[in-house]
């Protein structure tokens, strides 16, 4: 249901993928609309097909539109977006390499976030909605949002094992100080009782409002504290989920595989019966 007393938002979301995260938003805020940007040509067609199975139509639009061009800048503009949500590829890719989901993320997977951001910066929308991982600089993410005037309000987390792309580059993902990850016994038998995973690492996402992000003194900025929890994951595995400590409300999850064996029959399944796009 949508919020009584207010008012419609305008949503845009940056590679929208098959839609999945905004149309699961306007079905939440009923009366909003959504505009939906995607390089992937197949994307929006995936989307669209998606947005008619659940009745949504009338209230949605995607385009094919790159990310790091000036037309998108110009369509964001127009379309005067209240709410930017971007929900990318996420994990580093190593240098002369494009993993083929994650392709474009750069080097430390942050590259379609910092132009997310960017594009924040001009549109200048009331809210963001951004997910990232812990593999991808997460303290990096938080701290340009703050440059770009957005306060985080609050933090979603998941442990979840690495995937079929993220297990390939694990050599990569380890030589670097900007992701964190764990491979504690412990960790690996909570994420992978299949004992398929080789290491576990947070999947976040940030609920974002445009503000003053000052902080009281002597207390760690939103995006130290992110790093902390990083850091803390990194040495102490899942017994990090436990105690999770933080000036801003923080819920945490564990997806283990089979987990995500139901969260894959839910998308395409007959429950929900929603074609499947890369993201």
């Amino acid at each position: 249901m949508s919020i009584p007393g207010r008012e419609p938002l305008r949503i845009a979301e940056l590679t929208s993928g098959s839609g999945l995260v905004g149309l699961h938003l306007l079905r939440i805020e009923r009366n909003s609309t959504l505009f939906g940007l995607d390089l992937d040509p197949s994307a929006s067609v995936v989307a669209s097909h998606n947005a008619e199975r659940l009745a949504l139509t009338r209230r949605v639009r995607f385009t094919r539109a790159d990310l790091n061009s000036r037309n998108t800048e110009n369509l964001l503009l127009r379309e005067k977006a209240q709410l930017l949500v971007c929900n990318p590829p996420y994990v580093p890719e190593p240098p002369g390499r494009n993993l083929p989901v994650e392709a474009g993320a750069g080097p430390d997977g942050t590259a379609h976030l910092m132009r997310a951001l960017e594009l924040a910066r001009t549109v200048r929308p009331s809210a963001l909605a951004l997910s990232w991982c812990s593999l991808s600089d997460p303290e990096k993410v938080i701290r340009e949002a703050e440059r770009s005037g957005y306060r985080l309000n609050s933090l979603f987390v998941a442990l979840i094992a690495d995937g079929e792309y993220s297990g390939a580059v694990g050599g990569y993902l380890r030589s670097l100080s900007t992701a964190f990850l764990n491979d504690s016994g412990e960790t690996l038998r909570a994420v992978g009782p299949d004992s398929s995973a080789s290491f576990g690492y947070l999947l976040m996402a940030g609920e974002f409002s445009r503000g003053d992000s000052r902080i009281q003194r002597g207390a760690p900025r939103a995006s130290e504290q992110v790093r902390m929890i990083c850091s803390r994951f990194a040495r102490c595995g899942i017994a990090t989920l436990q105690s999770v400590e933080s000036t801003f409300p923080t819920r945490v999850w564990l997806l283990d595989r089979w987990d995500e064996v139901r969260l894959r029959a839910y998308l395409h399944g007959e429950v929900s019966q929603l074609s499947v796009a890369p993201a």
